[in-house]
């Protein structure tokens, strides 16, 4: 992901595709999040080895990234990519779910965002590096080049990872009267939780704006070098690492709803200043929000949900969340947000803080926290009486 999402966009264009065609590029590598993390997290739940499913999405979305590499031309371009997402997509979900399952087992298991953090040095890493093998190239094909040799790292990493890093579930509380696949979504459909899932999908849709115009605003808008590019995501990134690291302190002070407030606000506020501000200066500078960014779109619902969840269905509830809200709504956003980007992309980021803005008001005045699923319940399906 490091090596691969900041240099995207700016990828497709040296390869002639307009900016709409980026979106459709885009959003067509969404509908892998629609369709694998579902069936994959099923499997994981169905107590399929996570380290072999781990090793067959790096593997797959390897060989289909050297293919991206080598298309010519838009179909090429959107098939091939499109693929590699599709075998990608399961990853954050599948291993959401492996920690998870692991955690509720252990007395004393490591906070998620204290694990979480080690996706954030993975993804500085990548543009370090890229640094300079893209100064003076005139390409940044290196870019993808660098993911390929990250997607072989992570298959030998994931032989590598002992079977008792991959806790079974207890079979013993398994829902015998559905599909764990059929709880997530009925878990999802509380009335709360509901709320948080609209919500998150207008964030959604906003941060696609963000991943896919923010290389194109730096390097068409304002003239910016495309070696430069990584390095400057990294600014949000090395910030990302305090948040995460102060995730817990920030939802003791704040609590949960608190922080989603306050964090959609500041994307919000993000995306006015990127859309009425078009500086280096102004560019550079909001990277300082990314952090609260991060927290919002990919800490904070993974520890959400699995409150909501069950033993039987905790890989299964973060699948369906990538499907249903994170996936659709890539879709949808990066496919609008390419459309008006051919106008204008101050336009399209002034369209993705008005999103922020009626998130930020489900928060506020919609959503309520609730207490964590009882596990003692956990026989029980969601829609059977409670135990006395």
């Amino acid at each position: 992901m490091g090596a691969v999402l900041p240099f995207l966009s700016v990828f497709l264009k040296e390869r002639g595709l307009s900016n709409a065609q980026v979106g459709y590029v885009t959003a067509a590598a969404g509908f892998g999040v629609l369709l694998t993390p579902v069936f994959i997290t099923l499997l994981a739940d169905a107590a399929i080895a996570g380290r072999v499913l781990m090793f067959g999405i790096f593997a797959s979305g390897g060989l289909l990234l050297i293919a991206t590499i080598g298309a010519e031309g838009f179909w090429p371009i959107i098939i091939c990519y499109s693929l590699h997402a599709l075998a990608m997509a399961p990853v954050v979900p599948l291993q959401d779910g492996i920690y998870f399952s692991a955690a509720a087992r252990e007395q004393r298991p490591p906070p998620y965002h204290v694990v979480r953090v080690w996706g954030t040095f993975g993804y500085i890493l990548p543009s370090v590096v890229l640094y300079f093998f893209l100064t003076g190239a005139g390409s940044v094909s290196p870019a993808l080049a660098c993911g390929v040799a990250m997607c072989a790292l992570g298959a030998i990493n994931a032989l590598l990872v002992l079977p008792a890093g991959t806790v079974a579930l207890d079979r013993s509380k398994a829902l015998p009267t559905r599909v764990p696949t059929f709880n997530a979504v009925a878990a999802m459909l509380e009335p709360h939780v509901l709320v948080f899932c609209i919500a998150m999908a207008l964030v959604h849709m906003a941060a696609a704006s963000y991943y896919q115009l923010y290389p194109l605003h730096l390097t068409d808008n304002l003239g910016i070098g495309k070696q430069w590019v990584g390095l400057i995501a990294n600014i949000g990134v090395v910030v990302e690492i305090a948040f995460m690291l102060g995730f817990g302190w920030l939802t003791a002070k704040l609590t949960l709803r608190g922080l989603m407030i306050a964090g959609v606000g500041c994307i919000a506020l993000r995306f006015v200043l990127l859309a009425l501000v078009p500086t280096p200066a102004i560019a550079i500078g909001t990277q300082v929000l990314h952090g609260m960014m991060v927290l919002v779109l990919h800490v904070a619902p993974p520890i959400y949900l699995n409150g909501r969840a069950r033993d039987a269905y905790r890989n299964s509830i973060q699948g369906m969340y990538a499907m249903l809200v994170s996936g659709a709504a890539r879709i949808i956003g990066s496919a609008v947000a390419g459309i008006i980007a051919e106008r204008s992309i101050g336009m399209a980021f002034a369209v993705a803080a008005g999103l922020c803005v009626i998130a930020t008001g489900l928060f506020w005045f919609a959503f309520r926290e609730e207490p964590a699923r009882d596990e003692r319940a956990a026989e029980q399906p969601l829609d059977a009486p409670a135990a006395a």
